[in-house]
């Protein structure tokens, strides 16, 4: 956790780029193995693809609107339905559950890092915190005062006043930012506003409810909202934020933070750690011949099993995730590349590139979907791609104007793409060669990714929880 925020880093906290807001639906999209397992998590089943459902193609804020639900606060997460149950996460550490039928809200739990903390280190972080927040309200002028002084001084650089007082102030500021160092006081971790410590989406067994959030902490809840577990994994120290969505498989809960951890799902225990470049996207499960692996956004190939790294770096991916089709995975960004995961030679696997490509040279936030051989993907400001899974030819790019930032994945359901941006619009294209655009609609601003059931289709916007039904 981090301190007080000093002078300099106030002073650029406001510049942040939102490079950390991957996410937020460009991470768990592979399709399971079939041995495995799998819960209910990011985008229901993480491949994005919803094909047995009847998805309305026409709403609004008040067309086709079955219910929508006020959240406690705002958040990035996606939905995860499971029993009739619907779990978000909002602002800054809320857990949210409520009933899939009316959008009641059923429990909210709050999961701060202080909660992690025995009776002692409780009182004691207490104690800290005072202090610390009283040393701040000192630093915070002493750093305005010292800004202005370092203006003066470069409209008249041979000033020794000018000098003396830059001297005395840095000093001050030095001084009082050493005592807040001795305090010791533990703040939540760095993030960008536009991220927040919420993006992470929940993941379900069907009986218990795990959730990441961005202060580091864990937790298991039963369906009544009966805490089970919690559990500071570790700090993220990135800066801009977390909002890679854990992933559940049998009997190990996978989370990337600052590396790649395993956790028993019923008790929180660690089970593992692998060394894993800290990504904003989540990691996926593959095969690599018949062994059971997670693939991290930066490329690292990691043994379910027992967390031994099998092979690093293979792609990257900066913001979004890789999809998985049988035993290929595909990094599709500003230069793609399809990889297939070879069975392990002892302790290592020496995966095939099968292609590289260059689609549209943007950021992609949002991660792709793949769809009967072609490989469906849009980058932040709205190009969207065609790509060939089996040659990474790009065989179709538009521009879909729907002006504003994408964060949401691409979504199939049945026989329709869905892509949304964050202004709440989102556009239906008919999948192909050259898709064909079906309907426009227009909803609140949102981020996260839709989810489909039946004939209805469910979406969390940035302050409400919707369910969306009809033609």
């Amino acid at each position: 956790m981090m301190k007080p925020a000093k002078v300099d880093q106030l002073t650029s906290s406001f510049i942040l780029h939102p490079s950390s807001l991957v996410v937020l639906c460009g991470l768990i999209l592979s399709l399971p193995p079939a041995s495995a397992q799998r819960a209910i998590g990011w985008r229901t089943d993480g491949t994005g693809k919803y094909p047995n459902v009847s998805p309305p193609t026409e709403w609004s804020r008040t067309k086709n609107v079955v219910w929508s639900t006020k959240l406690p606060n705002w958040g990035n997460s996606s939905p995860a339905i499971s029993q009739g149950r619907i779990f978000v996460c909002a602002e800054p550490n809320t857990l949210v559950c409520l009933s899939a039928s009316d959008g009641k809200i059923l429990w909210q739990k709050a999961n701060s890092s202080e909660q992690v903390l025995s009776p002692e280190q409780l009182r004691k972080w207490e104690e800290n915190r005072r202090k610390a927040d009283e040393l701040a309200k000192q630093v915070l002028p002493v750093g305005e005062a010292l800004i202005n002084a370092k203006r003066e001084l470069r409209k008249n650089p041979d000033d020794a006043e000018a000098k003396k007082k830059v001297e005395q102030l840095t000093r001050q500021r030095n001084d009082l930012n050493a005592q807040i160092d001795a305090v010791g006081h533990e703040q939540p971790p760095g993030t960008h506003p536009e991220n927040g410590y919420s993006s992470c989406t929940p993941t379900t067994d069907g009986k218990h409810v795990y959730a990441l959030f961005g202060n580091g902490v864990a937790v298991c809840y039963d369906f009544e909202g009966n805490r089970q577990w919690i559990k500071l994994v570790e700090i993220p120290s990135n800066g801009q934020g977390q909002s890679s969505s854990p992933l559940l498989v049998g009997d190990k809960l996978v989370l990337l933070i600052n590396s790649l951890t395993a956790l028993k799902p019923d008790t929180g225990e660690q089970l593992w750690r692998a060394t894993a470049p800290q990504r904003w996207g989540s990691p996926v499960l593959a095969k690599a011949g018949n062994v059971e692996v997670v693939v991290t956004p930066g490329g690292d190939v990691v043994r379910l099993a027992d967390g031994k790294v099998l092979a690093n770096g293979v792609s990257t991916l900066d913001y979004c995730a890789p999809i998985v089709e049988g035993d290929v995975a595909y990094f599709v960004q500003h230069g793609g590349k399809a990889v297939r995961l070879t069975p392990p030679n002892s302790d290592t696997i020496k995966p095939e590139v099968l292609w590289e490509t260059k689609p549209a040279s943007e950021r992609y936030y949002a991660s792709p979907v793949i769809l009967d051989g072609l490989i469906y993907a849009v980058m932040q400001q709205g190009e969207f791609s065609v790509i060939e899974a089996g040659s990474g030819k790009v065989i179709h790019s538009r521009k879909l104007n729907l002006g504003a930032t994408i964060y949401s994945s691409v979504t199939f359901a049945k026989g329709l793409l869905y892509v949304s941006a964050e202004n709440g619009k989102t556009v239906v294209l008919e999948p192909g060669r050259e898709p064909k655009e079906i309907a426009r609609n227009e909803l609140e601003a949102f981020r996260s990714c839709p989810v489909f059931i039946g004939n209805h289709m469910y979406v969390k916007t940035r302050e409400k929880m919707y369910c969306i039904g009809g033609n």
